[in-house]
């Protein structure tokens, strides 16, 4: 820290180096990409669901009740905006698991106009 001596005296371990990320644990490196995705997504999911938790939490003490939250109607304009994000969202994580992958990794890719 900034404010720590100079002279500070750590007991922390230097981190060992490795190339982890480029192992293939379960035979396949596509389902190793695949399985660190799903582990990656489960990570951001459960962090934005406690931050909702201490929000609900927050508001509740503010006055906001789970009553209130659930019976928010939204407006039009809220509802399509909120229904483009999900759309990205899905398509952004969940799209790529619908490519054909019928191409070699060697293979010569043809020519985008």
């Amino acid at each position: 820290m900034a404010n720590e001596p100079a002279n500070h005296r750590t007991i922390a371990a230097e981190a060992i180096k490795s190339d982890v990320k480029n192992g293939v644990f379960l035979g396949n490196p596509v389902l190793d990409n695949v399985v660190s995705c799903v582990i990656a997504l489960g990570t951001e999911l459960w962090a934005t669901k406690r931050r909702m938790k201490v929000m609900e939490a927050v508001m509740a003490k503010h006055g906001v009740t789970e009553a209130m939250i659930e019976q928010y109607k939204p407006t039009d304009k809220e509802v399509a905006a909120w229904e483009a994000d999900r759309d990205r969202f899905i398509d952004l994580t969940m799209g790529p698991l619908g490519n054909e992958g019928f191409r070699n990794v060697a293979a010569n890719f043809p020519k985008r106009d």
